[in-house]
């Protein structure tokens, strides 16, 4: 049996395997990082999909991941985004198994086991799934597995459908994937990174092409879970208006076909205040190692593909 990290880099093996040169096309494209995935539906036991949500899934080369998954029809529109019953948000970390190939077991080829620790949690501490995956031809793939349904709130039997995203018309059939840049929260001697009594806790941004996400845990005094805090971005073609200046639209590009960071309105941080560093590292002169303070909390960048 063998175990991948995300990049590729095997963590181990039981019995005897190829090298990573030697892994078929459809290995390397489980293992393929930085991704993006976008949920098309989900289905559970045996009933039909649906989708009810808007799922992104970003994920580094280091195996960092945001998931973050908005209502598309809030139940309670006056009522926060976070209290919405298809509303998750979690962050952490991924691995991959591949199924045994030999002669005395049955082959499972477009086949892998895969594994989400989650390290931040809307739903709150001490949470990780698994389910297995079956690699389309298409390059969908279909992801099954157990996990609490939010209607019946039973562990039930789930088929996730996931996909890419489209490519934009006139951008070409590839979605950009770099540059990938990760940040997160530094430790502090007293305890996680942060000032004291910011009500703020550990938190990740990642940005991979045109899409950035983030997620901060929020904390009591006491150091207590109370939630958190979501953001979502996309770099979008925009119609230029002179009367804008550059700090009212954010970060931008230059470029003949222009375009701009806009932020999701279902992210629940405040407008016009920044909270987590997403449009920072999304600006072209983020390098390894980069720091930056919010509201007392220093995020670092521990993580950059160009």
């Amino acid at each position: 049996m063998e175990f991948y990290g995300m990049t590729g880099e095997k963590l181990g093996t039981i019995g005897q395997v190829g090298t990573m040169t030697e892994l078929p096309r459809w290995k390397k494209a489980f293992l393929e990082k930085p991704s993006i995935s976008i949920r098309k539906g989900i289905a559970w036991g045996y009933s039909p999909p649906y989708e009810d949500t808007s799922t992104l899934v970003l994920t580094s080369p280091n195996a960092v991941f945001i998931d973050v998954r908005f209502p598309l029809q809030p139940t309670d529109p006056s009522k926060p985004v976070t209290s919405d019953p298809a509303f998750w948000a979690f962050s952490g970390t991924s691995s991959t198994t591949f199924h045994p190939e030999s002669s005395a077991e049955v082959s499972m080829p477009y086949s892998a086991h895969s594994a989400w620790k989650h390290e931040i949690d809307s739903k709150g501490p001490g949470i990780s799934d698994e389910g297995d995956m079956f690699l389309l031809p298409n390059d969908d793939c279909i992801e099954v597995g157990m996990m609490e349904s939010p209607q019946t709130k039973r562990v039930e039997m789930y088929k996730e459908y996931w996909t890419a995203p489209a490519a934009e018309l006139g951008s070409g059939s590839v979605i950009p994937r770099t540059p990938c840049v990760v940040a997160q929260t530094v430790e502090s001697k007293g305890g996680h990174g942060g000032a004291k009594g910011t009500g703020n806790g550990k938190g990740v941004v990642i940005r991979i092409g045109d899409y950035c996400q983030g997620i901060v845990e929020q904390c009591g005094e006491d150091g207590s879970f109370r939630g958190v805090l979501v953001e979502r971005w996309q770099k979008v073609p925009v119609e230029r208006n002179p009367l804008l200046s550059s700090d009212t639209l954010g970060a931008r590009d230059s470029t003949a076909n222009h375009t701009d960071w806009v932020k999701d309105q279902r992210s629940n941080t405040p407008e016009g205040e920044t909270l987590m560093p997403c449009l920072w590292i999304c600006e072209h002169n983020r390098r390894l190692g980069d720091e930056v303070v919010i509201h007392g909390i220093a995020w670092r960048v521990v993580e950059m593909v160009l």
